[in-house]
């Protein structure tokens, strides 16, 4: 009974025709991989408040993520997140190294390069075809939740949108919410978003449908770009911008043209 609900849950969680292909071998190592998550999550649940060793479940959830993130195989990767994390992730590709450990994550369809991490307090969306590359950082920091910061009422939400591109060693801090829009690009690297600061009370960061964000942009908490903009290289955003099919640059960044359209001019 318990190996046939197994297999119907492999065949969920692959395409038909990988599905069809898994050799017996296979299905009874898989088996004894969701036996084991299986375990472990009536563990973390059912004594939810314990401390293991003096662990707290905040780094209790951090090394069950990072065990998870080596594990050989994406879909051994994909069922244990499922299972022992309980995030809810559909066709996904994580790669080797990526890190998960937030308060809820729900993932399409999309391609997670290797080592990225994605940690803390935070809610977490990634859309269908999304992609993200390797080393990037999305760090929200239990600071968020002390009771001194009640009042702050930070957001705590990352959310990518469909058709989306991430490349590669970028740092977004999720205290607030970050919202990266239907087909946007976040180019080149090294671009920092920050979504908390002394004083500040407006924070989140919204990001338009169809941008494109040059290598090295900087993002201050509060700052945000409508749809169809181009962020030049190096740029800093301070404030919003309600234009639409703009070009943006410079230190604090301008509006450099208006009614611009950066996808004509992409090579």
């Amino acid at each position: 009974m318990f190996s046939i609900l197994f297999e119907r849950i492999i065949n969920s969680a692959l395409e038909p025709q990988r599905a069809s292909s898994i050799t017996k071998k296979n299905f009874w190592g898989l088996f004894f991989v969701f036996t084991l998550c299986s375990f472990v999550t009536f563990v973390v649940r059912k004594f939810r408040f314990i401390r293991i060793r003096n662990l707290p479940m905040k780094k209790l959830k951090l090394l069950l993520a990072a065990l998870i993130s080596i594990l050989p195989l994406n879909i051994l990767r994909v069922l244990a997140y499922r299972f022992i994390l309980g995030y809810k992730i559909k066709g996904a590709a994580l790669g080797f190294g990526t890190l998960i450990a937030v308060d809820d994550a729900n993932i399409g369809e999309c391609k997670i390069g290797w080592f990225n991490l994605f940690t803390g307090p935070m809610s977490l969306t990634i859309k269908e075809d999304a992609s993200i590359g390797y080393r990037n950082t999305f760090s929200c920091g239990y600071w968020t939740t002390r009771a001194e910061f009640s009042e702050a009422n930070y957001a705590r939400r990352l959310e990518i949108g469909e058709n989306t591109l991430i490349t590669s060693q970028h740092y977004i801090d999720v205290a607030g919410a970050f919202t990266l829009g239907n087909g946007s690009w976040i180019a080149g690297m090294g671009s920092q978003f920050w979504t908390h600061g002394a004083g500040i009370v407006d924070r989140d960061i919204q990001i338009g449908e169809g941008c494109y964000l040059g290598s090295a942009v900087r993002f201050a908490p509060g700052s945000s770009v409508g749809n169809d903009v181009l962020v030049a290289m190096g740029s800093v955003v301070t404030k919003k911008f309600e234009l639409d099919n703009a070009m943006l640059g410079g230190v604090p960044a301008v509006a450099l043209k208006e009614n611009y359209d950066w996808k004509q001019t992409a090579p």
